[in-house]
């Protein structure tokens, strides 16, 4: 009921102090519930939201031409992923959606389609792919393989990024060539998209670093695209002249605007399923999605870490790679191309304060709002702001400093020093960037970050194994070789031919105090070496072996019987007596003493505390030192 003169519930009337702390607990309890839910939060991350959600969906849209698909199938995939990845993810704060990662991975196996903003052909194998390739990321978060993320040298990242920012970058060229034709556009046509693309970069760039809070407010992506919209049709069109708007091209309709499961035959779509039954075509699926799932998976944990310098909170990385499985598995069920974290957008949230999962949240219903609801208004932006937008993401994804670590691995020492160029890396790093940059133009992604990733690896084995040094010493007519640095497939052979068995003296031993045996090349060489020796009648003993080394020789103790080994000798630390820290404290002193003087339990005769209690861990019939009796205790 209510209170007839206040008009307002009766169990908010605090007519007694248990009332007050009720109506207290009620009004406090959800902040408890909601950490960080605050009303400044809410309305930074619900701000925060719509700006990232007005430069999400031009971003979408120009993905799916990129991956040439319709851009239905980019932002129904955007907004299913973001929300999924937004609430259940393991990174607060992180937007996710279609990327240009999936997009360039999704392009290399459609044909361009015979009209812009079209589906291309093969679009029916990427749904089963993006649902593979979700299930995929399930696997890398149940056996725990995002920490391979670690495995990922920085020229990798630098050329991943400067890759793909060219990738992006040559997309936003086809709206200037004509469809039919493929040639460049020309006339009034040509300078008018020109004309409005560099206004929209110039917005999307600059207007943020005008010092008014309005322009910190408003999203300058969505202030580009209604200065491009103001600039068609209040001056172009009323000249003459004409460019293209999304709805000329692949128009948003009543149709698109829900998401339909890819398999049902539905107005808005025109798949043609009898072609995945035709020979070689499951394997393209597959690889499809496992190239899907190395880039999206890349992309997160990377993304995932930049947020993590930002906001100083952990992320959980199989967490992140489980959300995003599960939004793959979801938006591929609808007819959507799947996505990942995305690194700009992320970023952009992390440096404006955004921590928790409220404004990526915000971010997706946003986008889901537009496709459902705005459609028409997104049929009315023209092609060309959508390229000056994403040619300003270009510019901010390109790694620019990587241009200055080229130009001084290139040239000599001397000139370095006169022009003050002191940016050198290693070449063979320089060279990692300019591999998986080329490679990500030229072939794929995926095959890039594997290609720079192998080069790191194999650079990093070969200098570990030049690390490999071997002193010689005797003492008492017995000859010892000192061995230092990691023993593996490289460095084992070098081992085995500093060995002179046949003109050691009868016993020998190699120390390894600061080495490791790290695979099994290491255990055959040693088996070589005992062998040697004892072909000879000689002994050779390997000292000191650390316990990761004794582990892998007592697992293929049956291939490595001839080692004789020990391993590293243990010196037991003294540890403090139970009594340490009394003895100084008057108040149990003379308490101490008494004890000290009394028999010890479980024992005859007098002793110390720490002897008496070091006694009750041999009482028979005991299976530890506090299972005492009544009497005992």
């Amino acid at each position: 009921g209510t209170n007839p003169e206040t008009h307002s519930p009766r169990w908010a009337q605090p007519e007694s102090a248990m009332a007050t702390e009720k109506v207290s607990a009620a009004l406090t309890g959800a902040p408890r519930l909601l950490a960080g839910f605050s009303p400044e939060y809410v309305i930074k991350e619900v701000l925060l939201g719509v700006t990232i959600g007005f430069a999400q969906i031009p971003e979408s849209i120009a993905f799916a031409y990129l991956a040439r698909i319709s851009p239905p199938v980019a932002l129904h995939a955007a907004w299913i992923v973001g929300m999924i990845c937004s609430l259940f993810g393991g990174r607060p704060g992180m937007v996710n959606g279609a990327t240009g990662a999936f997009a360039a991975i999704v392009k290399t196996f459609l044909e361009e389609p015979k009209e812009p903003g079209m589906n291309g052909k093969g679009i029916e194998t990427l749904f089963p792919s993006v649902m593979i390739a979700g299930f995929l990321m399930l696997l890398v978060g149940a056996t725990k393989l995002s920490r391979f993320i670690l495995m990922l040298p920085s020229p990798v990242m630098i050329g991943f990024c400067n890759g793909l920012a060219i990738v992006i970058g040559e997309a936003q060229l086809h709206p200037f060539r004509d469809s039919q034709t493929h040639e460049w556009k020309s006339g009034s046509t040509l300078y008018c998209m020109l004309a409005i693309t560099f206004t929209s970069m110039i917005v999307m760039e600059f207007v943020p670093k005008i010092p008014l809070k309005i322009f910190k407010i408003i999203p300058s992506s969505l202030l580009a695209i209604i200065v491009a919209i103001t600039m068609e049709f209040a001056i172009v069109r009323p000249s003459g002249a004409h460019t293209d708007t999304i709805g000329e091209l692949s128009e948003f309709t009543a149709d698109t605007r829900f998401p339909i499961p890819f398999f049902v035959d539905h107005a808005s779509t025109d798949y043609d399923f009898s072609v995945i039954g035709r020979e070689g075509l499951w394997g393209n699926i597959f690889v499809q999605a496992l190239l899907l799932c190395i880039v999206g998976t890349i992309e997160s944990l990377m993304t995932s870490e930049v947020v993590e310098s930002y906001v100083r909170t952990p992320s959980d990385g199989d967490r992140t790679v489980y959300a995003m499985g599960v939004g793959n598995l979801v938006s591929g069920f609808f007819g959507g191309m799947g996505g990942n974290a995305m690194i700009g957008l992320s970023t952009i949230n992390a440096l404006n304060g955004g921590t928790g999962r409220l404004a990526p949240c915000v971010t997706a219903i946003l986008i889901m709002v537009s496709i459902m609801g705005a459609y028409p208004v997104l049929n009315i932006i023209p092609v060309a702001s959508l390229a000056g937008i994403m040619l300003v993401v270009v510019l901010h994804t390109f790694k620019w400093f990587s241009l200055r670590l080229v130009v001084a691995a290139l040239m000599p020492q001397y000139m370095r020093d006169r022009l003050n160029l002191h940016a050198k890396i290693p070449r063979l790093e320089v060279v990692v960037i300019l591999l998986v940059t080329v490679m990500s133009i030229f072939l794929n992604i995926a095959y890039a970050v594997a290609a720079g990733v192998a080069v790191c690896s194999m650079s990093y084995a070969w200098s570990s194994g030049t690390t490999l040094n071997v002193q010689q010493v005797e003492v008492d007519g017995k000859k010892i070789y000192e061995v230092e640095g990691p023993l593996f497939f490289v460095s084992s052979n070098v081992l085995f031919k500093v060995f002179t068995p046949h003109d050691d003296p009868p016993e020998v031993e190699a120390h390894f105090n600061q080495s490791a045996i790290m695979d099994y090349t290491a255990i055959e060489t040693l088996s070589r070496i005992s062998a040697t020796y004892a072909s000879l009648g000689k002994s050779i003993r390997f000292v000191a072996l650390n316990y990761s080394s004794l582990a892998i020789i007592k697992k293929a103790e049956h291939l490595a019987r001839t080692i004789e080994y020990t391993q590293k000798s243990f010196i037991a630390p003294k540890l403090p007596d139970i009594t340490t820290g009394f003895q100084n404290d008057p108040m149990v002193s003379k308490g101490l003493q008494q004890l000290s003087r009394s028999e010890p339990v479980g024992g005859k005769g007098t002793g110390s505390l720490a002897q008496g209690i070091g006694s009750l861990s041999h009482i028979p019939g005991q299976t530890g030192p506090w299972e005492l009796s009544g009497e005992e205790k």
